[in-house]
């Protein structure tokens, strides 16, 4: 009763309502600093960075503007996001309210998500993810589509045709009134992705005459098996009375087609084989919003349909032999309630509930082994209250308490501080430091996959602390902004996948895991004629994440070593500068070196990945005519040919090129007013 008494307390706030209807305003402190970012570490990004090159997906964005690690399992391929070392199913993702991790792995592959799609994109780093979603360990991403800014009515076409027999095509028709807005987009891209590529886990000898090995070398492969198309669709409809309330509705249908590379240490005959991936994917949220004097109040209903279907097979002497089908089918049903009430200037209390279905239907079928599958479903619901306080101007404090529960299974109450000082108001100078303990629940795969699901694991939980500065400096021609900051996470009973000595793979709660480190940004914008601009941003993270579990055995080398496939550096950086219609633009990304097993062993070649550099170069030209605004933009990626890898064995590709054409029709004039 205590614990579902908190999540019925959420929905309390909900049922109040305001007669007095004007807009909420942000309460705030000196130096603008508002009450609802109380001890915050977020990383927003703007619309410049996410449609920078129009192809990007979230990963390539995330990738080059932010200090989180993407792993990458080559191009068009499974792309996941790691907070502070944490590994991808720590990261939570929302996207317009609705969270969208797979109730099956627990995790979210960016490259499916196109940054064309996405209008705002807000990072929460660490314990600041709690008043958004439980079960961000390292942090929670949130993806948002906006309404039209311009009135009336705009067409945006962007074609774009790059190396690998790549095609880009890019339509976006939006509409607004003074009441309605409708913005409908679609992306259709396709590949060959035949890229070459240096294969290092293969020698070929050169021999002479007489049959002698007198040399080798690592021959230059072609990625055969990695095309790919995508298609997206995403329909926006916006309604605001201009009395308060605000109705939404977004769909988001994709479909992706997709070869799966095989490994460069896999030799056999690409043309004999198909590894092929499709997936259909249908997201939906409907949403209310009342906004008063006082009173914020929200209500969010969406839906997620998603079916996967992965074939491997061969075909040899015309006969076709399938060696591997999945398929698996997942619904997901998703309610929410919040509300922020602001009974004084210097107080804000908010709450929120949340309840989701999750329902997984998954198969394997092998002529080599018992065709496995599981059917299950599960209920998930979510409760939080927050109270943001201001005693005097320039302090602020701010308290969370979620509780979560996942089938029949609570979780502990996870409580949340936070703090902030402005410490110069000139300078927008403000210190933040915030405590959190934090849960996450194993995933359906995690309990119930066959053959290896592990019903009786126990959530993953952890203690984060992180403190920090914020500063921005204004002055008539030159802005300059930053943060930096330093975090502490332990992480108990991390679920590790491992061979049992049955011959499958299963879950266990065996690690714990010490996280702590660094992360800084730094933001230059300097106006240096009427005509010419320039801006900077940087990024770098210093992210140790140390293996502390038991060791299983004597001959256990894991203990005090770095996680695998975590980078302790990573940096990236971001160079503009714009001169009347022209403007380039230089990009540059490093990671340090990842360790492929668990010792940390770098006695044979592929126990560590090498630290690569990495630059791309982009420059576009506008043109700006009475009915007509256009561009042509030119992209060279890995601009200086980087041989380089993410992950063990999945090659990337070399220097690419992309060429855009954007065009966009003016057929009325703005309207001012509305």
């Amino acid at each position: 009763m205590r614990k579902s008494g908190l999540i019925l307390l959420c929905l309390i706030p909900c049922l109040a309502w305001s007669q007095k209807e004007t807009s909420l305003q942000g309460v705030q402190v000196s130096a603008k600093r508002r009450l609802s970012d109380t001890g915050l570490q977020k990383t927003s990004l703007d619309s410049t960075q996410l449609h920078d090159n129009i192809a990007l997906s979230m990963a390539d964005i995330l990738t080059r503007n932010s200090t989180l690690f993407i792993k990458n399992y080559g191009r068009a391929t499974e792309s996941t996001a790691e907070f502070r070392g944490t590994s991808p199913s720590h990261t939570q993702v929302t996207w317009n309210g609705i969270r969208i991790n797979s109730p099956m792995l627990g995790t979210v592959d960016f490259s499916t998500l196109p940054a064309y799609f996405i209008d705002q994109a807000t990072l929460y780093h660490g314990a600041s993810s709690m008043h958004l979603t439980g079960g961000g360990l390292g942090g929670a991403v949130e993806l948002r589509t906006l309404a039209p800014a311009d009135g009336g009515s705009s067409l945006q076409y962007i074609q774009g045709i790059g190396s690998y027999h790549t095609y880009d095509q890019f339509l976006r028709f939006s509409h607004s009134t003074p009441k309605w807005s409708s913005s409908t987009r679609i992306v259709y891209s396709t590949s060959k992705n035949n890229f070459s590529y240096v294969n290092h886990d293969k020698k070929v000898d050169i021999r002479d005459e007489a049959g002698n090995i007198i040399d080798s070398y690592h021959p230059t492969e072609r990625n055969q098996s990695g095309y790919f198309t995508d298609i997206h669709a995403l329909q926006d409809i916006f309604h605001n009375d201009h009395k308060g309330n605000r109705m939404g509705l977004s769909v988001w249908y994709a479909h992706h087609k997709r070869g799966l590379p095989f490994l460069s240490v896999d030799y056999k005959d690409d043309t004999d084989f198909t590894n092929e991936q499709n997936q259909n994917t249908l997201r939906s949220v409907l949403s209310w919003e009342h906004t008063a004097q006082q009173w914020k109040t929200a209500l969010r209903g969406g839906y997620i349909y998603q079916d996967v279907a992965y074939h491997y097979s061969t075909t040899r002497q015309n006969v076709h032999t399938v060696i591997t089908q999945s398929q698996s089918y997942t619904h997901n049903g998703y309610l929410q309630a919040e509300a922020d009430y602001i009974p004084h200037e210097n107080w804000m209390l908010s709450a929120k509930a949340e309840a989701y279905y999750n329902k997984v239907r998954s198969y394997d079928r092998s002529p080599f082994h018992q065709s496995e599958n599981y059917d299950k479903g599960r209920m998930e619901y979510h409760g939080s209250l927050q109270a943001r306080w201001r005693p005097f101007v320039p302090f602020s404090l701010a308290a969370v308490i979620r509780e979560e529960a996942y089938g029949h299974k609570w979780v502990p109450v996870m409580p949340a501080l936070f703090a902030d000082y402005v410490l110069y108001a000139p300078w927008k100078l403000v210190a933040k430091a915030s405590v959190a303990r934090n849960y996450r629940y194993p995933s359906m795969n995690d309990l119930y996959f066959k053959p290896g699901g592990n019903p009786g694991l126990e959530p993953e939980k952890g203690f984060t602390y992180d403190a920090g500065i914020e500063w921005e400096i204004s002055r008539k021609r030159f802005q300059l902004r930053g943060n930096a900051s330093a975090f502490d996470s332990y992480i108990k009973d991390w679920i590790l996948w491992t061979p049992n000595t049955k011959g499958y793979w299963q879950p266990s709660n065996v690690k714990e895991v010490h996280n702590y480190g660094v992360e800084t940004t730094l933001e230059a914008g300097l106006k240096i004629r009427k005509h010419t601009q320039a801006s900077l941003t940087a990024n770098y993270a210093f992210t140790p994440s140390i293996n502390k579990g038991e060791q299983s055995g004597g001959n256990d080398a894991s203990y005090g070593k770095q996680l695998c496939y975590v980078p302790r550096h990573s940096a990236n950086l971001s160079a503009r500068v714009q001169w009347k219609s022209w403007a380039l633009q230089y990009k540059w990304v490093h990671y340090s070196e990842r360790f492929t097993t668990t010792s940390n062993e770098v006695s044979y070649i592929t126990g560590r990945l090498k630290p690569y550099f990495m630059s791309d170069i982009t420059l576009e030209k506008t043109f700006r005519r009475r009915h007509l605004d256009a561009s042509v933009k030119g992209v060279v990626n890995n601009l200086f040919d980087t041989d380089y890898v993410t992950v063990l064995s999945r090659p990337m590709a070399g220097r690419n090129f992309e060429v855009f054409i954007q065009l966009k029709p003016k057929w009325e004039k703005k309207r001012k007013e509305y």
